[in-house]
Parts: C-alpha cells; structure tokens; sequence
C-alpha cells in the first residue's frame, strides 16, 4: 500500500506497475488516460452503496437564497447533460434529488429541472429580482472546495457565464485547502457553495443530517449547513427512520424527496463518477455496493 500526495503521481505508478490497485478515482482526464493503456482495466461497478452525490447548495438564512424561487431559478439555469457529458466525459450521471440513483429508496420521480432559461428568468422576474441598466439582477459568490477539479473548480468556472446568462453575476471564491473551506461552510459563512455529501447506505446515516431543522449547528462541516426547515420532512424523516414496512418506508422517502427538491435547497447537479483502475487480471475485486470500503483480503494476482 503506498500514499500519493496528487493523483498525477499515482497514475504513474499505475502505468509502471508499481500500482496494481487504486479505487476511487476521480480524476477523469487521467481516467479516460489510463483506459487507453494496455494491460488496464478501468472499471465503474460498485459503491453503490456510498451514494456520491455532488450539489449546489444554498444559504436559505440569507437574501436571495430565503425564497425558493431564487433557488429554482439557478437550478433551472444549469445544464447538467453539458457537466456530466462534456466537462465529465460521460463518466457521471445526472443526480436528480437526495438520495442517489443506487439507493432502493430513490425515485425520479420528481422535478428534473432540465435547462430552462426561460423559466430561470421568470422566476426571479417574479421574485422581484428585475434587471438592471447592465442586465443585472444581483450578485453572489460561491465557495468551492480546493481537490476533486471536476467536480468543483471546472463546474464553479461554468457557473460564472452560464448564470451570467439569467442575469447573475457570480464571483469565484476557491478555498486553498480543505479546513478554509469547511470552516466557511460549516461557519454557514457562504450565498452558495459546491459540495460532495455521500448518503452511506441508509437515509439515516447519511440523508437525515442534511435536512433535519434540530441539525442546524454552526461550526460542523456536513449537516445542516443550508440552515433548511421544514415540519413534513422532519416528520417523515422521523417516520421513515423507525418504519418496518419496506413498502410504506420507500414510500415516505417518496414524499421526502419531492419536497426537498420542489423547495430547492440544493441544486442536484451528479452523481461523483469514482472509478478504479488495476492490473488487469486481478481477482477478488471488492465489487459490492461498498466497492473498496468492504475488506480487500481477497485481492489477489495469478
């Protein structure tokens, strides 16, 4: 087992084989690279279980962010088929609310928020947000944090001209490590900020934090840095945890999910398209839902 400080070193000891395994790669132009090579296998299978998920969210404690329309509008002024196709290569997928595609508890049934820059328009118009003399309606920054480029920097960098586009003039504020950003994010210190938050299996663990109204604390990283409230998703939140029956539980996390992406507290933009990359020949590949999570004592070469 070795430590690479960046992921330009690993892939190149992946290249030599002094590297026979790397799980969770998200580096995708060093992805596709490492595709092309002979004697590797790129591969997506696993991790379902983790549940990856890459959004905008928002400050509802502060203007505009306080009215939902503001926050649908963005939604709406985001083409996500561009991210995951172009920006991404095709190796992420659309994520459409809370809960990710692998979850048994997911449905899509819900608002997609294609790219609709009509109806982004619209909706600030009715908001109050009118234009300006320059084709401004107001000013914000978004946050991002400094590793994974793909999934923060280069969608960061698309936002500036694309909200450009419905009137909002966006600046860029990169953190230059990881505790700069967490502090300002978990200090609720934002208007919007790009995160990766995982579901880890269960709504429980992993879904709840995000969203329940008592999760509101400032200073802590991954709860509920949106300052989000409200009573129904608590209470079905409440209901889903202790629900024995399967059925009626998927269907109380029906309901949750529409809620929350009606109400907007985060633009859902992918699923984080990790993917590993090994020798090919390689046995016992942790391949489960928790990909390289679970044990990886059956690893072998022969």
């Amino acid at each position: 087992m070795k430590i690479f400080k960046d992921t330009t070193a690993l892939a190149v000891a992946i290249e030599t084989k002094q590297v026979h395994f790397a799980p969770f790669m998200s580096d995708l132009a060093l992805v596709d690279r490492l595709a092309s090579v002979a004697g590797l296998t790129v591969s997506g299978k696993g991790g379902h279980g983790i549940g990856p998920l890459n959004w905008l969210a928002f400050n509802t404690a502060r203007k505009p962010f306080d009215d939902k329309r503001v926050r649908q509008a963005i939604s709406f002024a985001i083409d996500r088929e561009f991210i995951t196709k172009r920006l991404h290569r095709g190796r992420s997928q659309i994520s459409t609310g809370p809960i990710a595609p692998g979850s048994p508890y997911y449905t899509g049934d819900v608002e997609r928020y294609k790219v609709d820059l009509a109806r982004a328009e619209k909706l600030l118009d009715e908001a109050g947000h009118k234009k300006g003399a320059d084709g401004i309606r107001f000013k914000t920054t978004i946050d991002f944090p400094s590793g994974g480029r793909e999934n923060s920097t280069m969608i960061a960098e698309y936002m500036k001209p694309q909200l450009k586009k419905v009137g909002i003039e966006l600046e860029l504020r990169p953190s230059p490590d990881f505790p700069t950003w967490a502090k300002r994010v978990g200090g609720h210190d934002f208007d919007m900020t790009l995160d990766a938050v995982f579901n880890w299996g269960d709504p429980v663990v992993g879904v709840h934090r995000t969203y329940q109204s008592t999760n509101i604390r400032k200073g802590v990283v991954w709860s509920n840095t949106q300052s989000y409230k409200n009573a129904r998703v608590d209470e079905l939140m409440a209901k889903g945890a202790v629900e024995p029956d399967e059925a009626k539980r998927k269907a109380l996390y029906a309901e949750f999910q529409k809620i929350v992406v009606d109400e907007a507290p985060q633009a859902f933009i992918n699923v984080i398209g990790y993917h590993t990359v090994h020798q090919t020949g390689l046995k016992g590949l942790p391949e489960t839902i928790w990909g390289a999570c679970a044990p990886i004592d059956e690893l072998r070469r022969e």
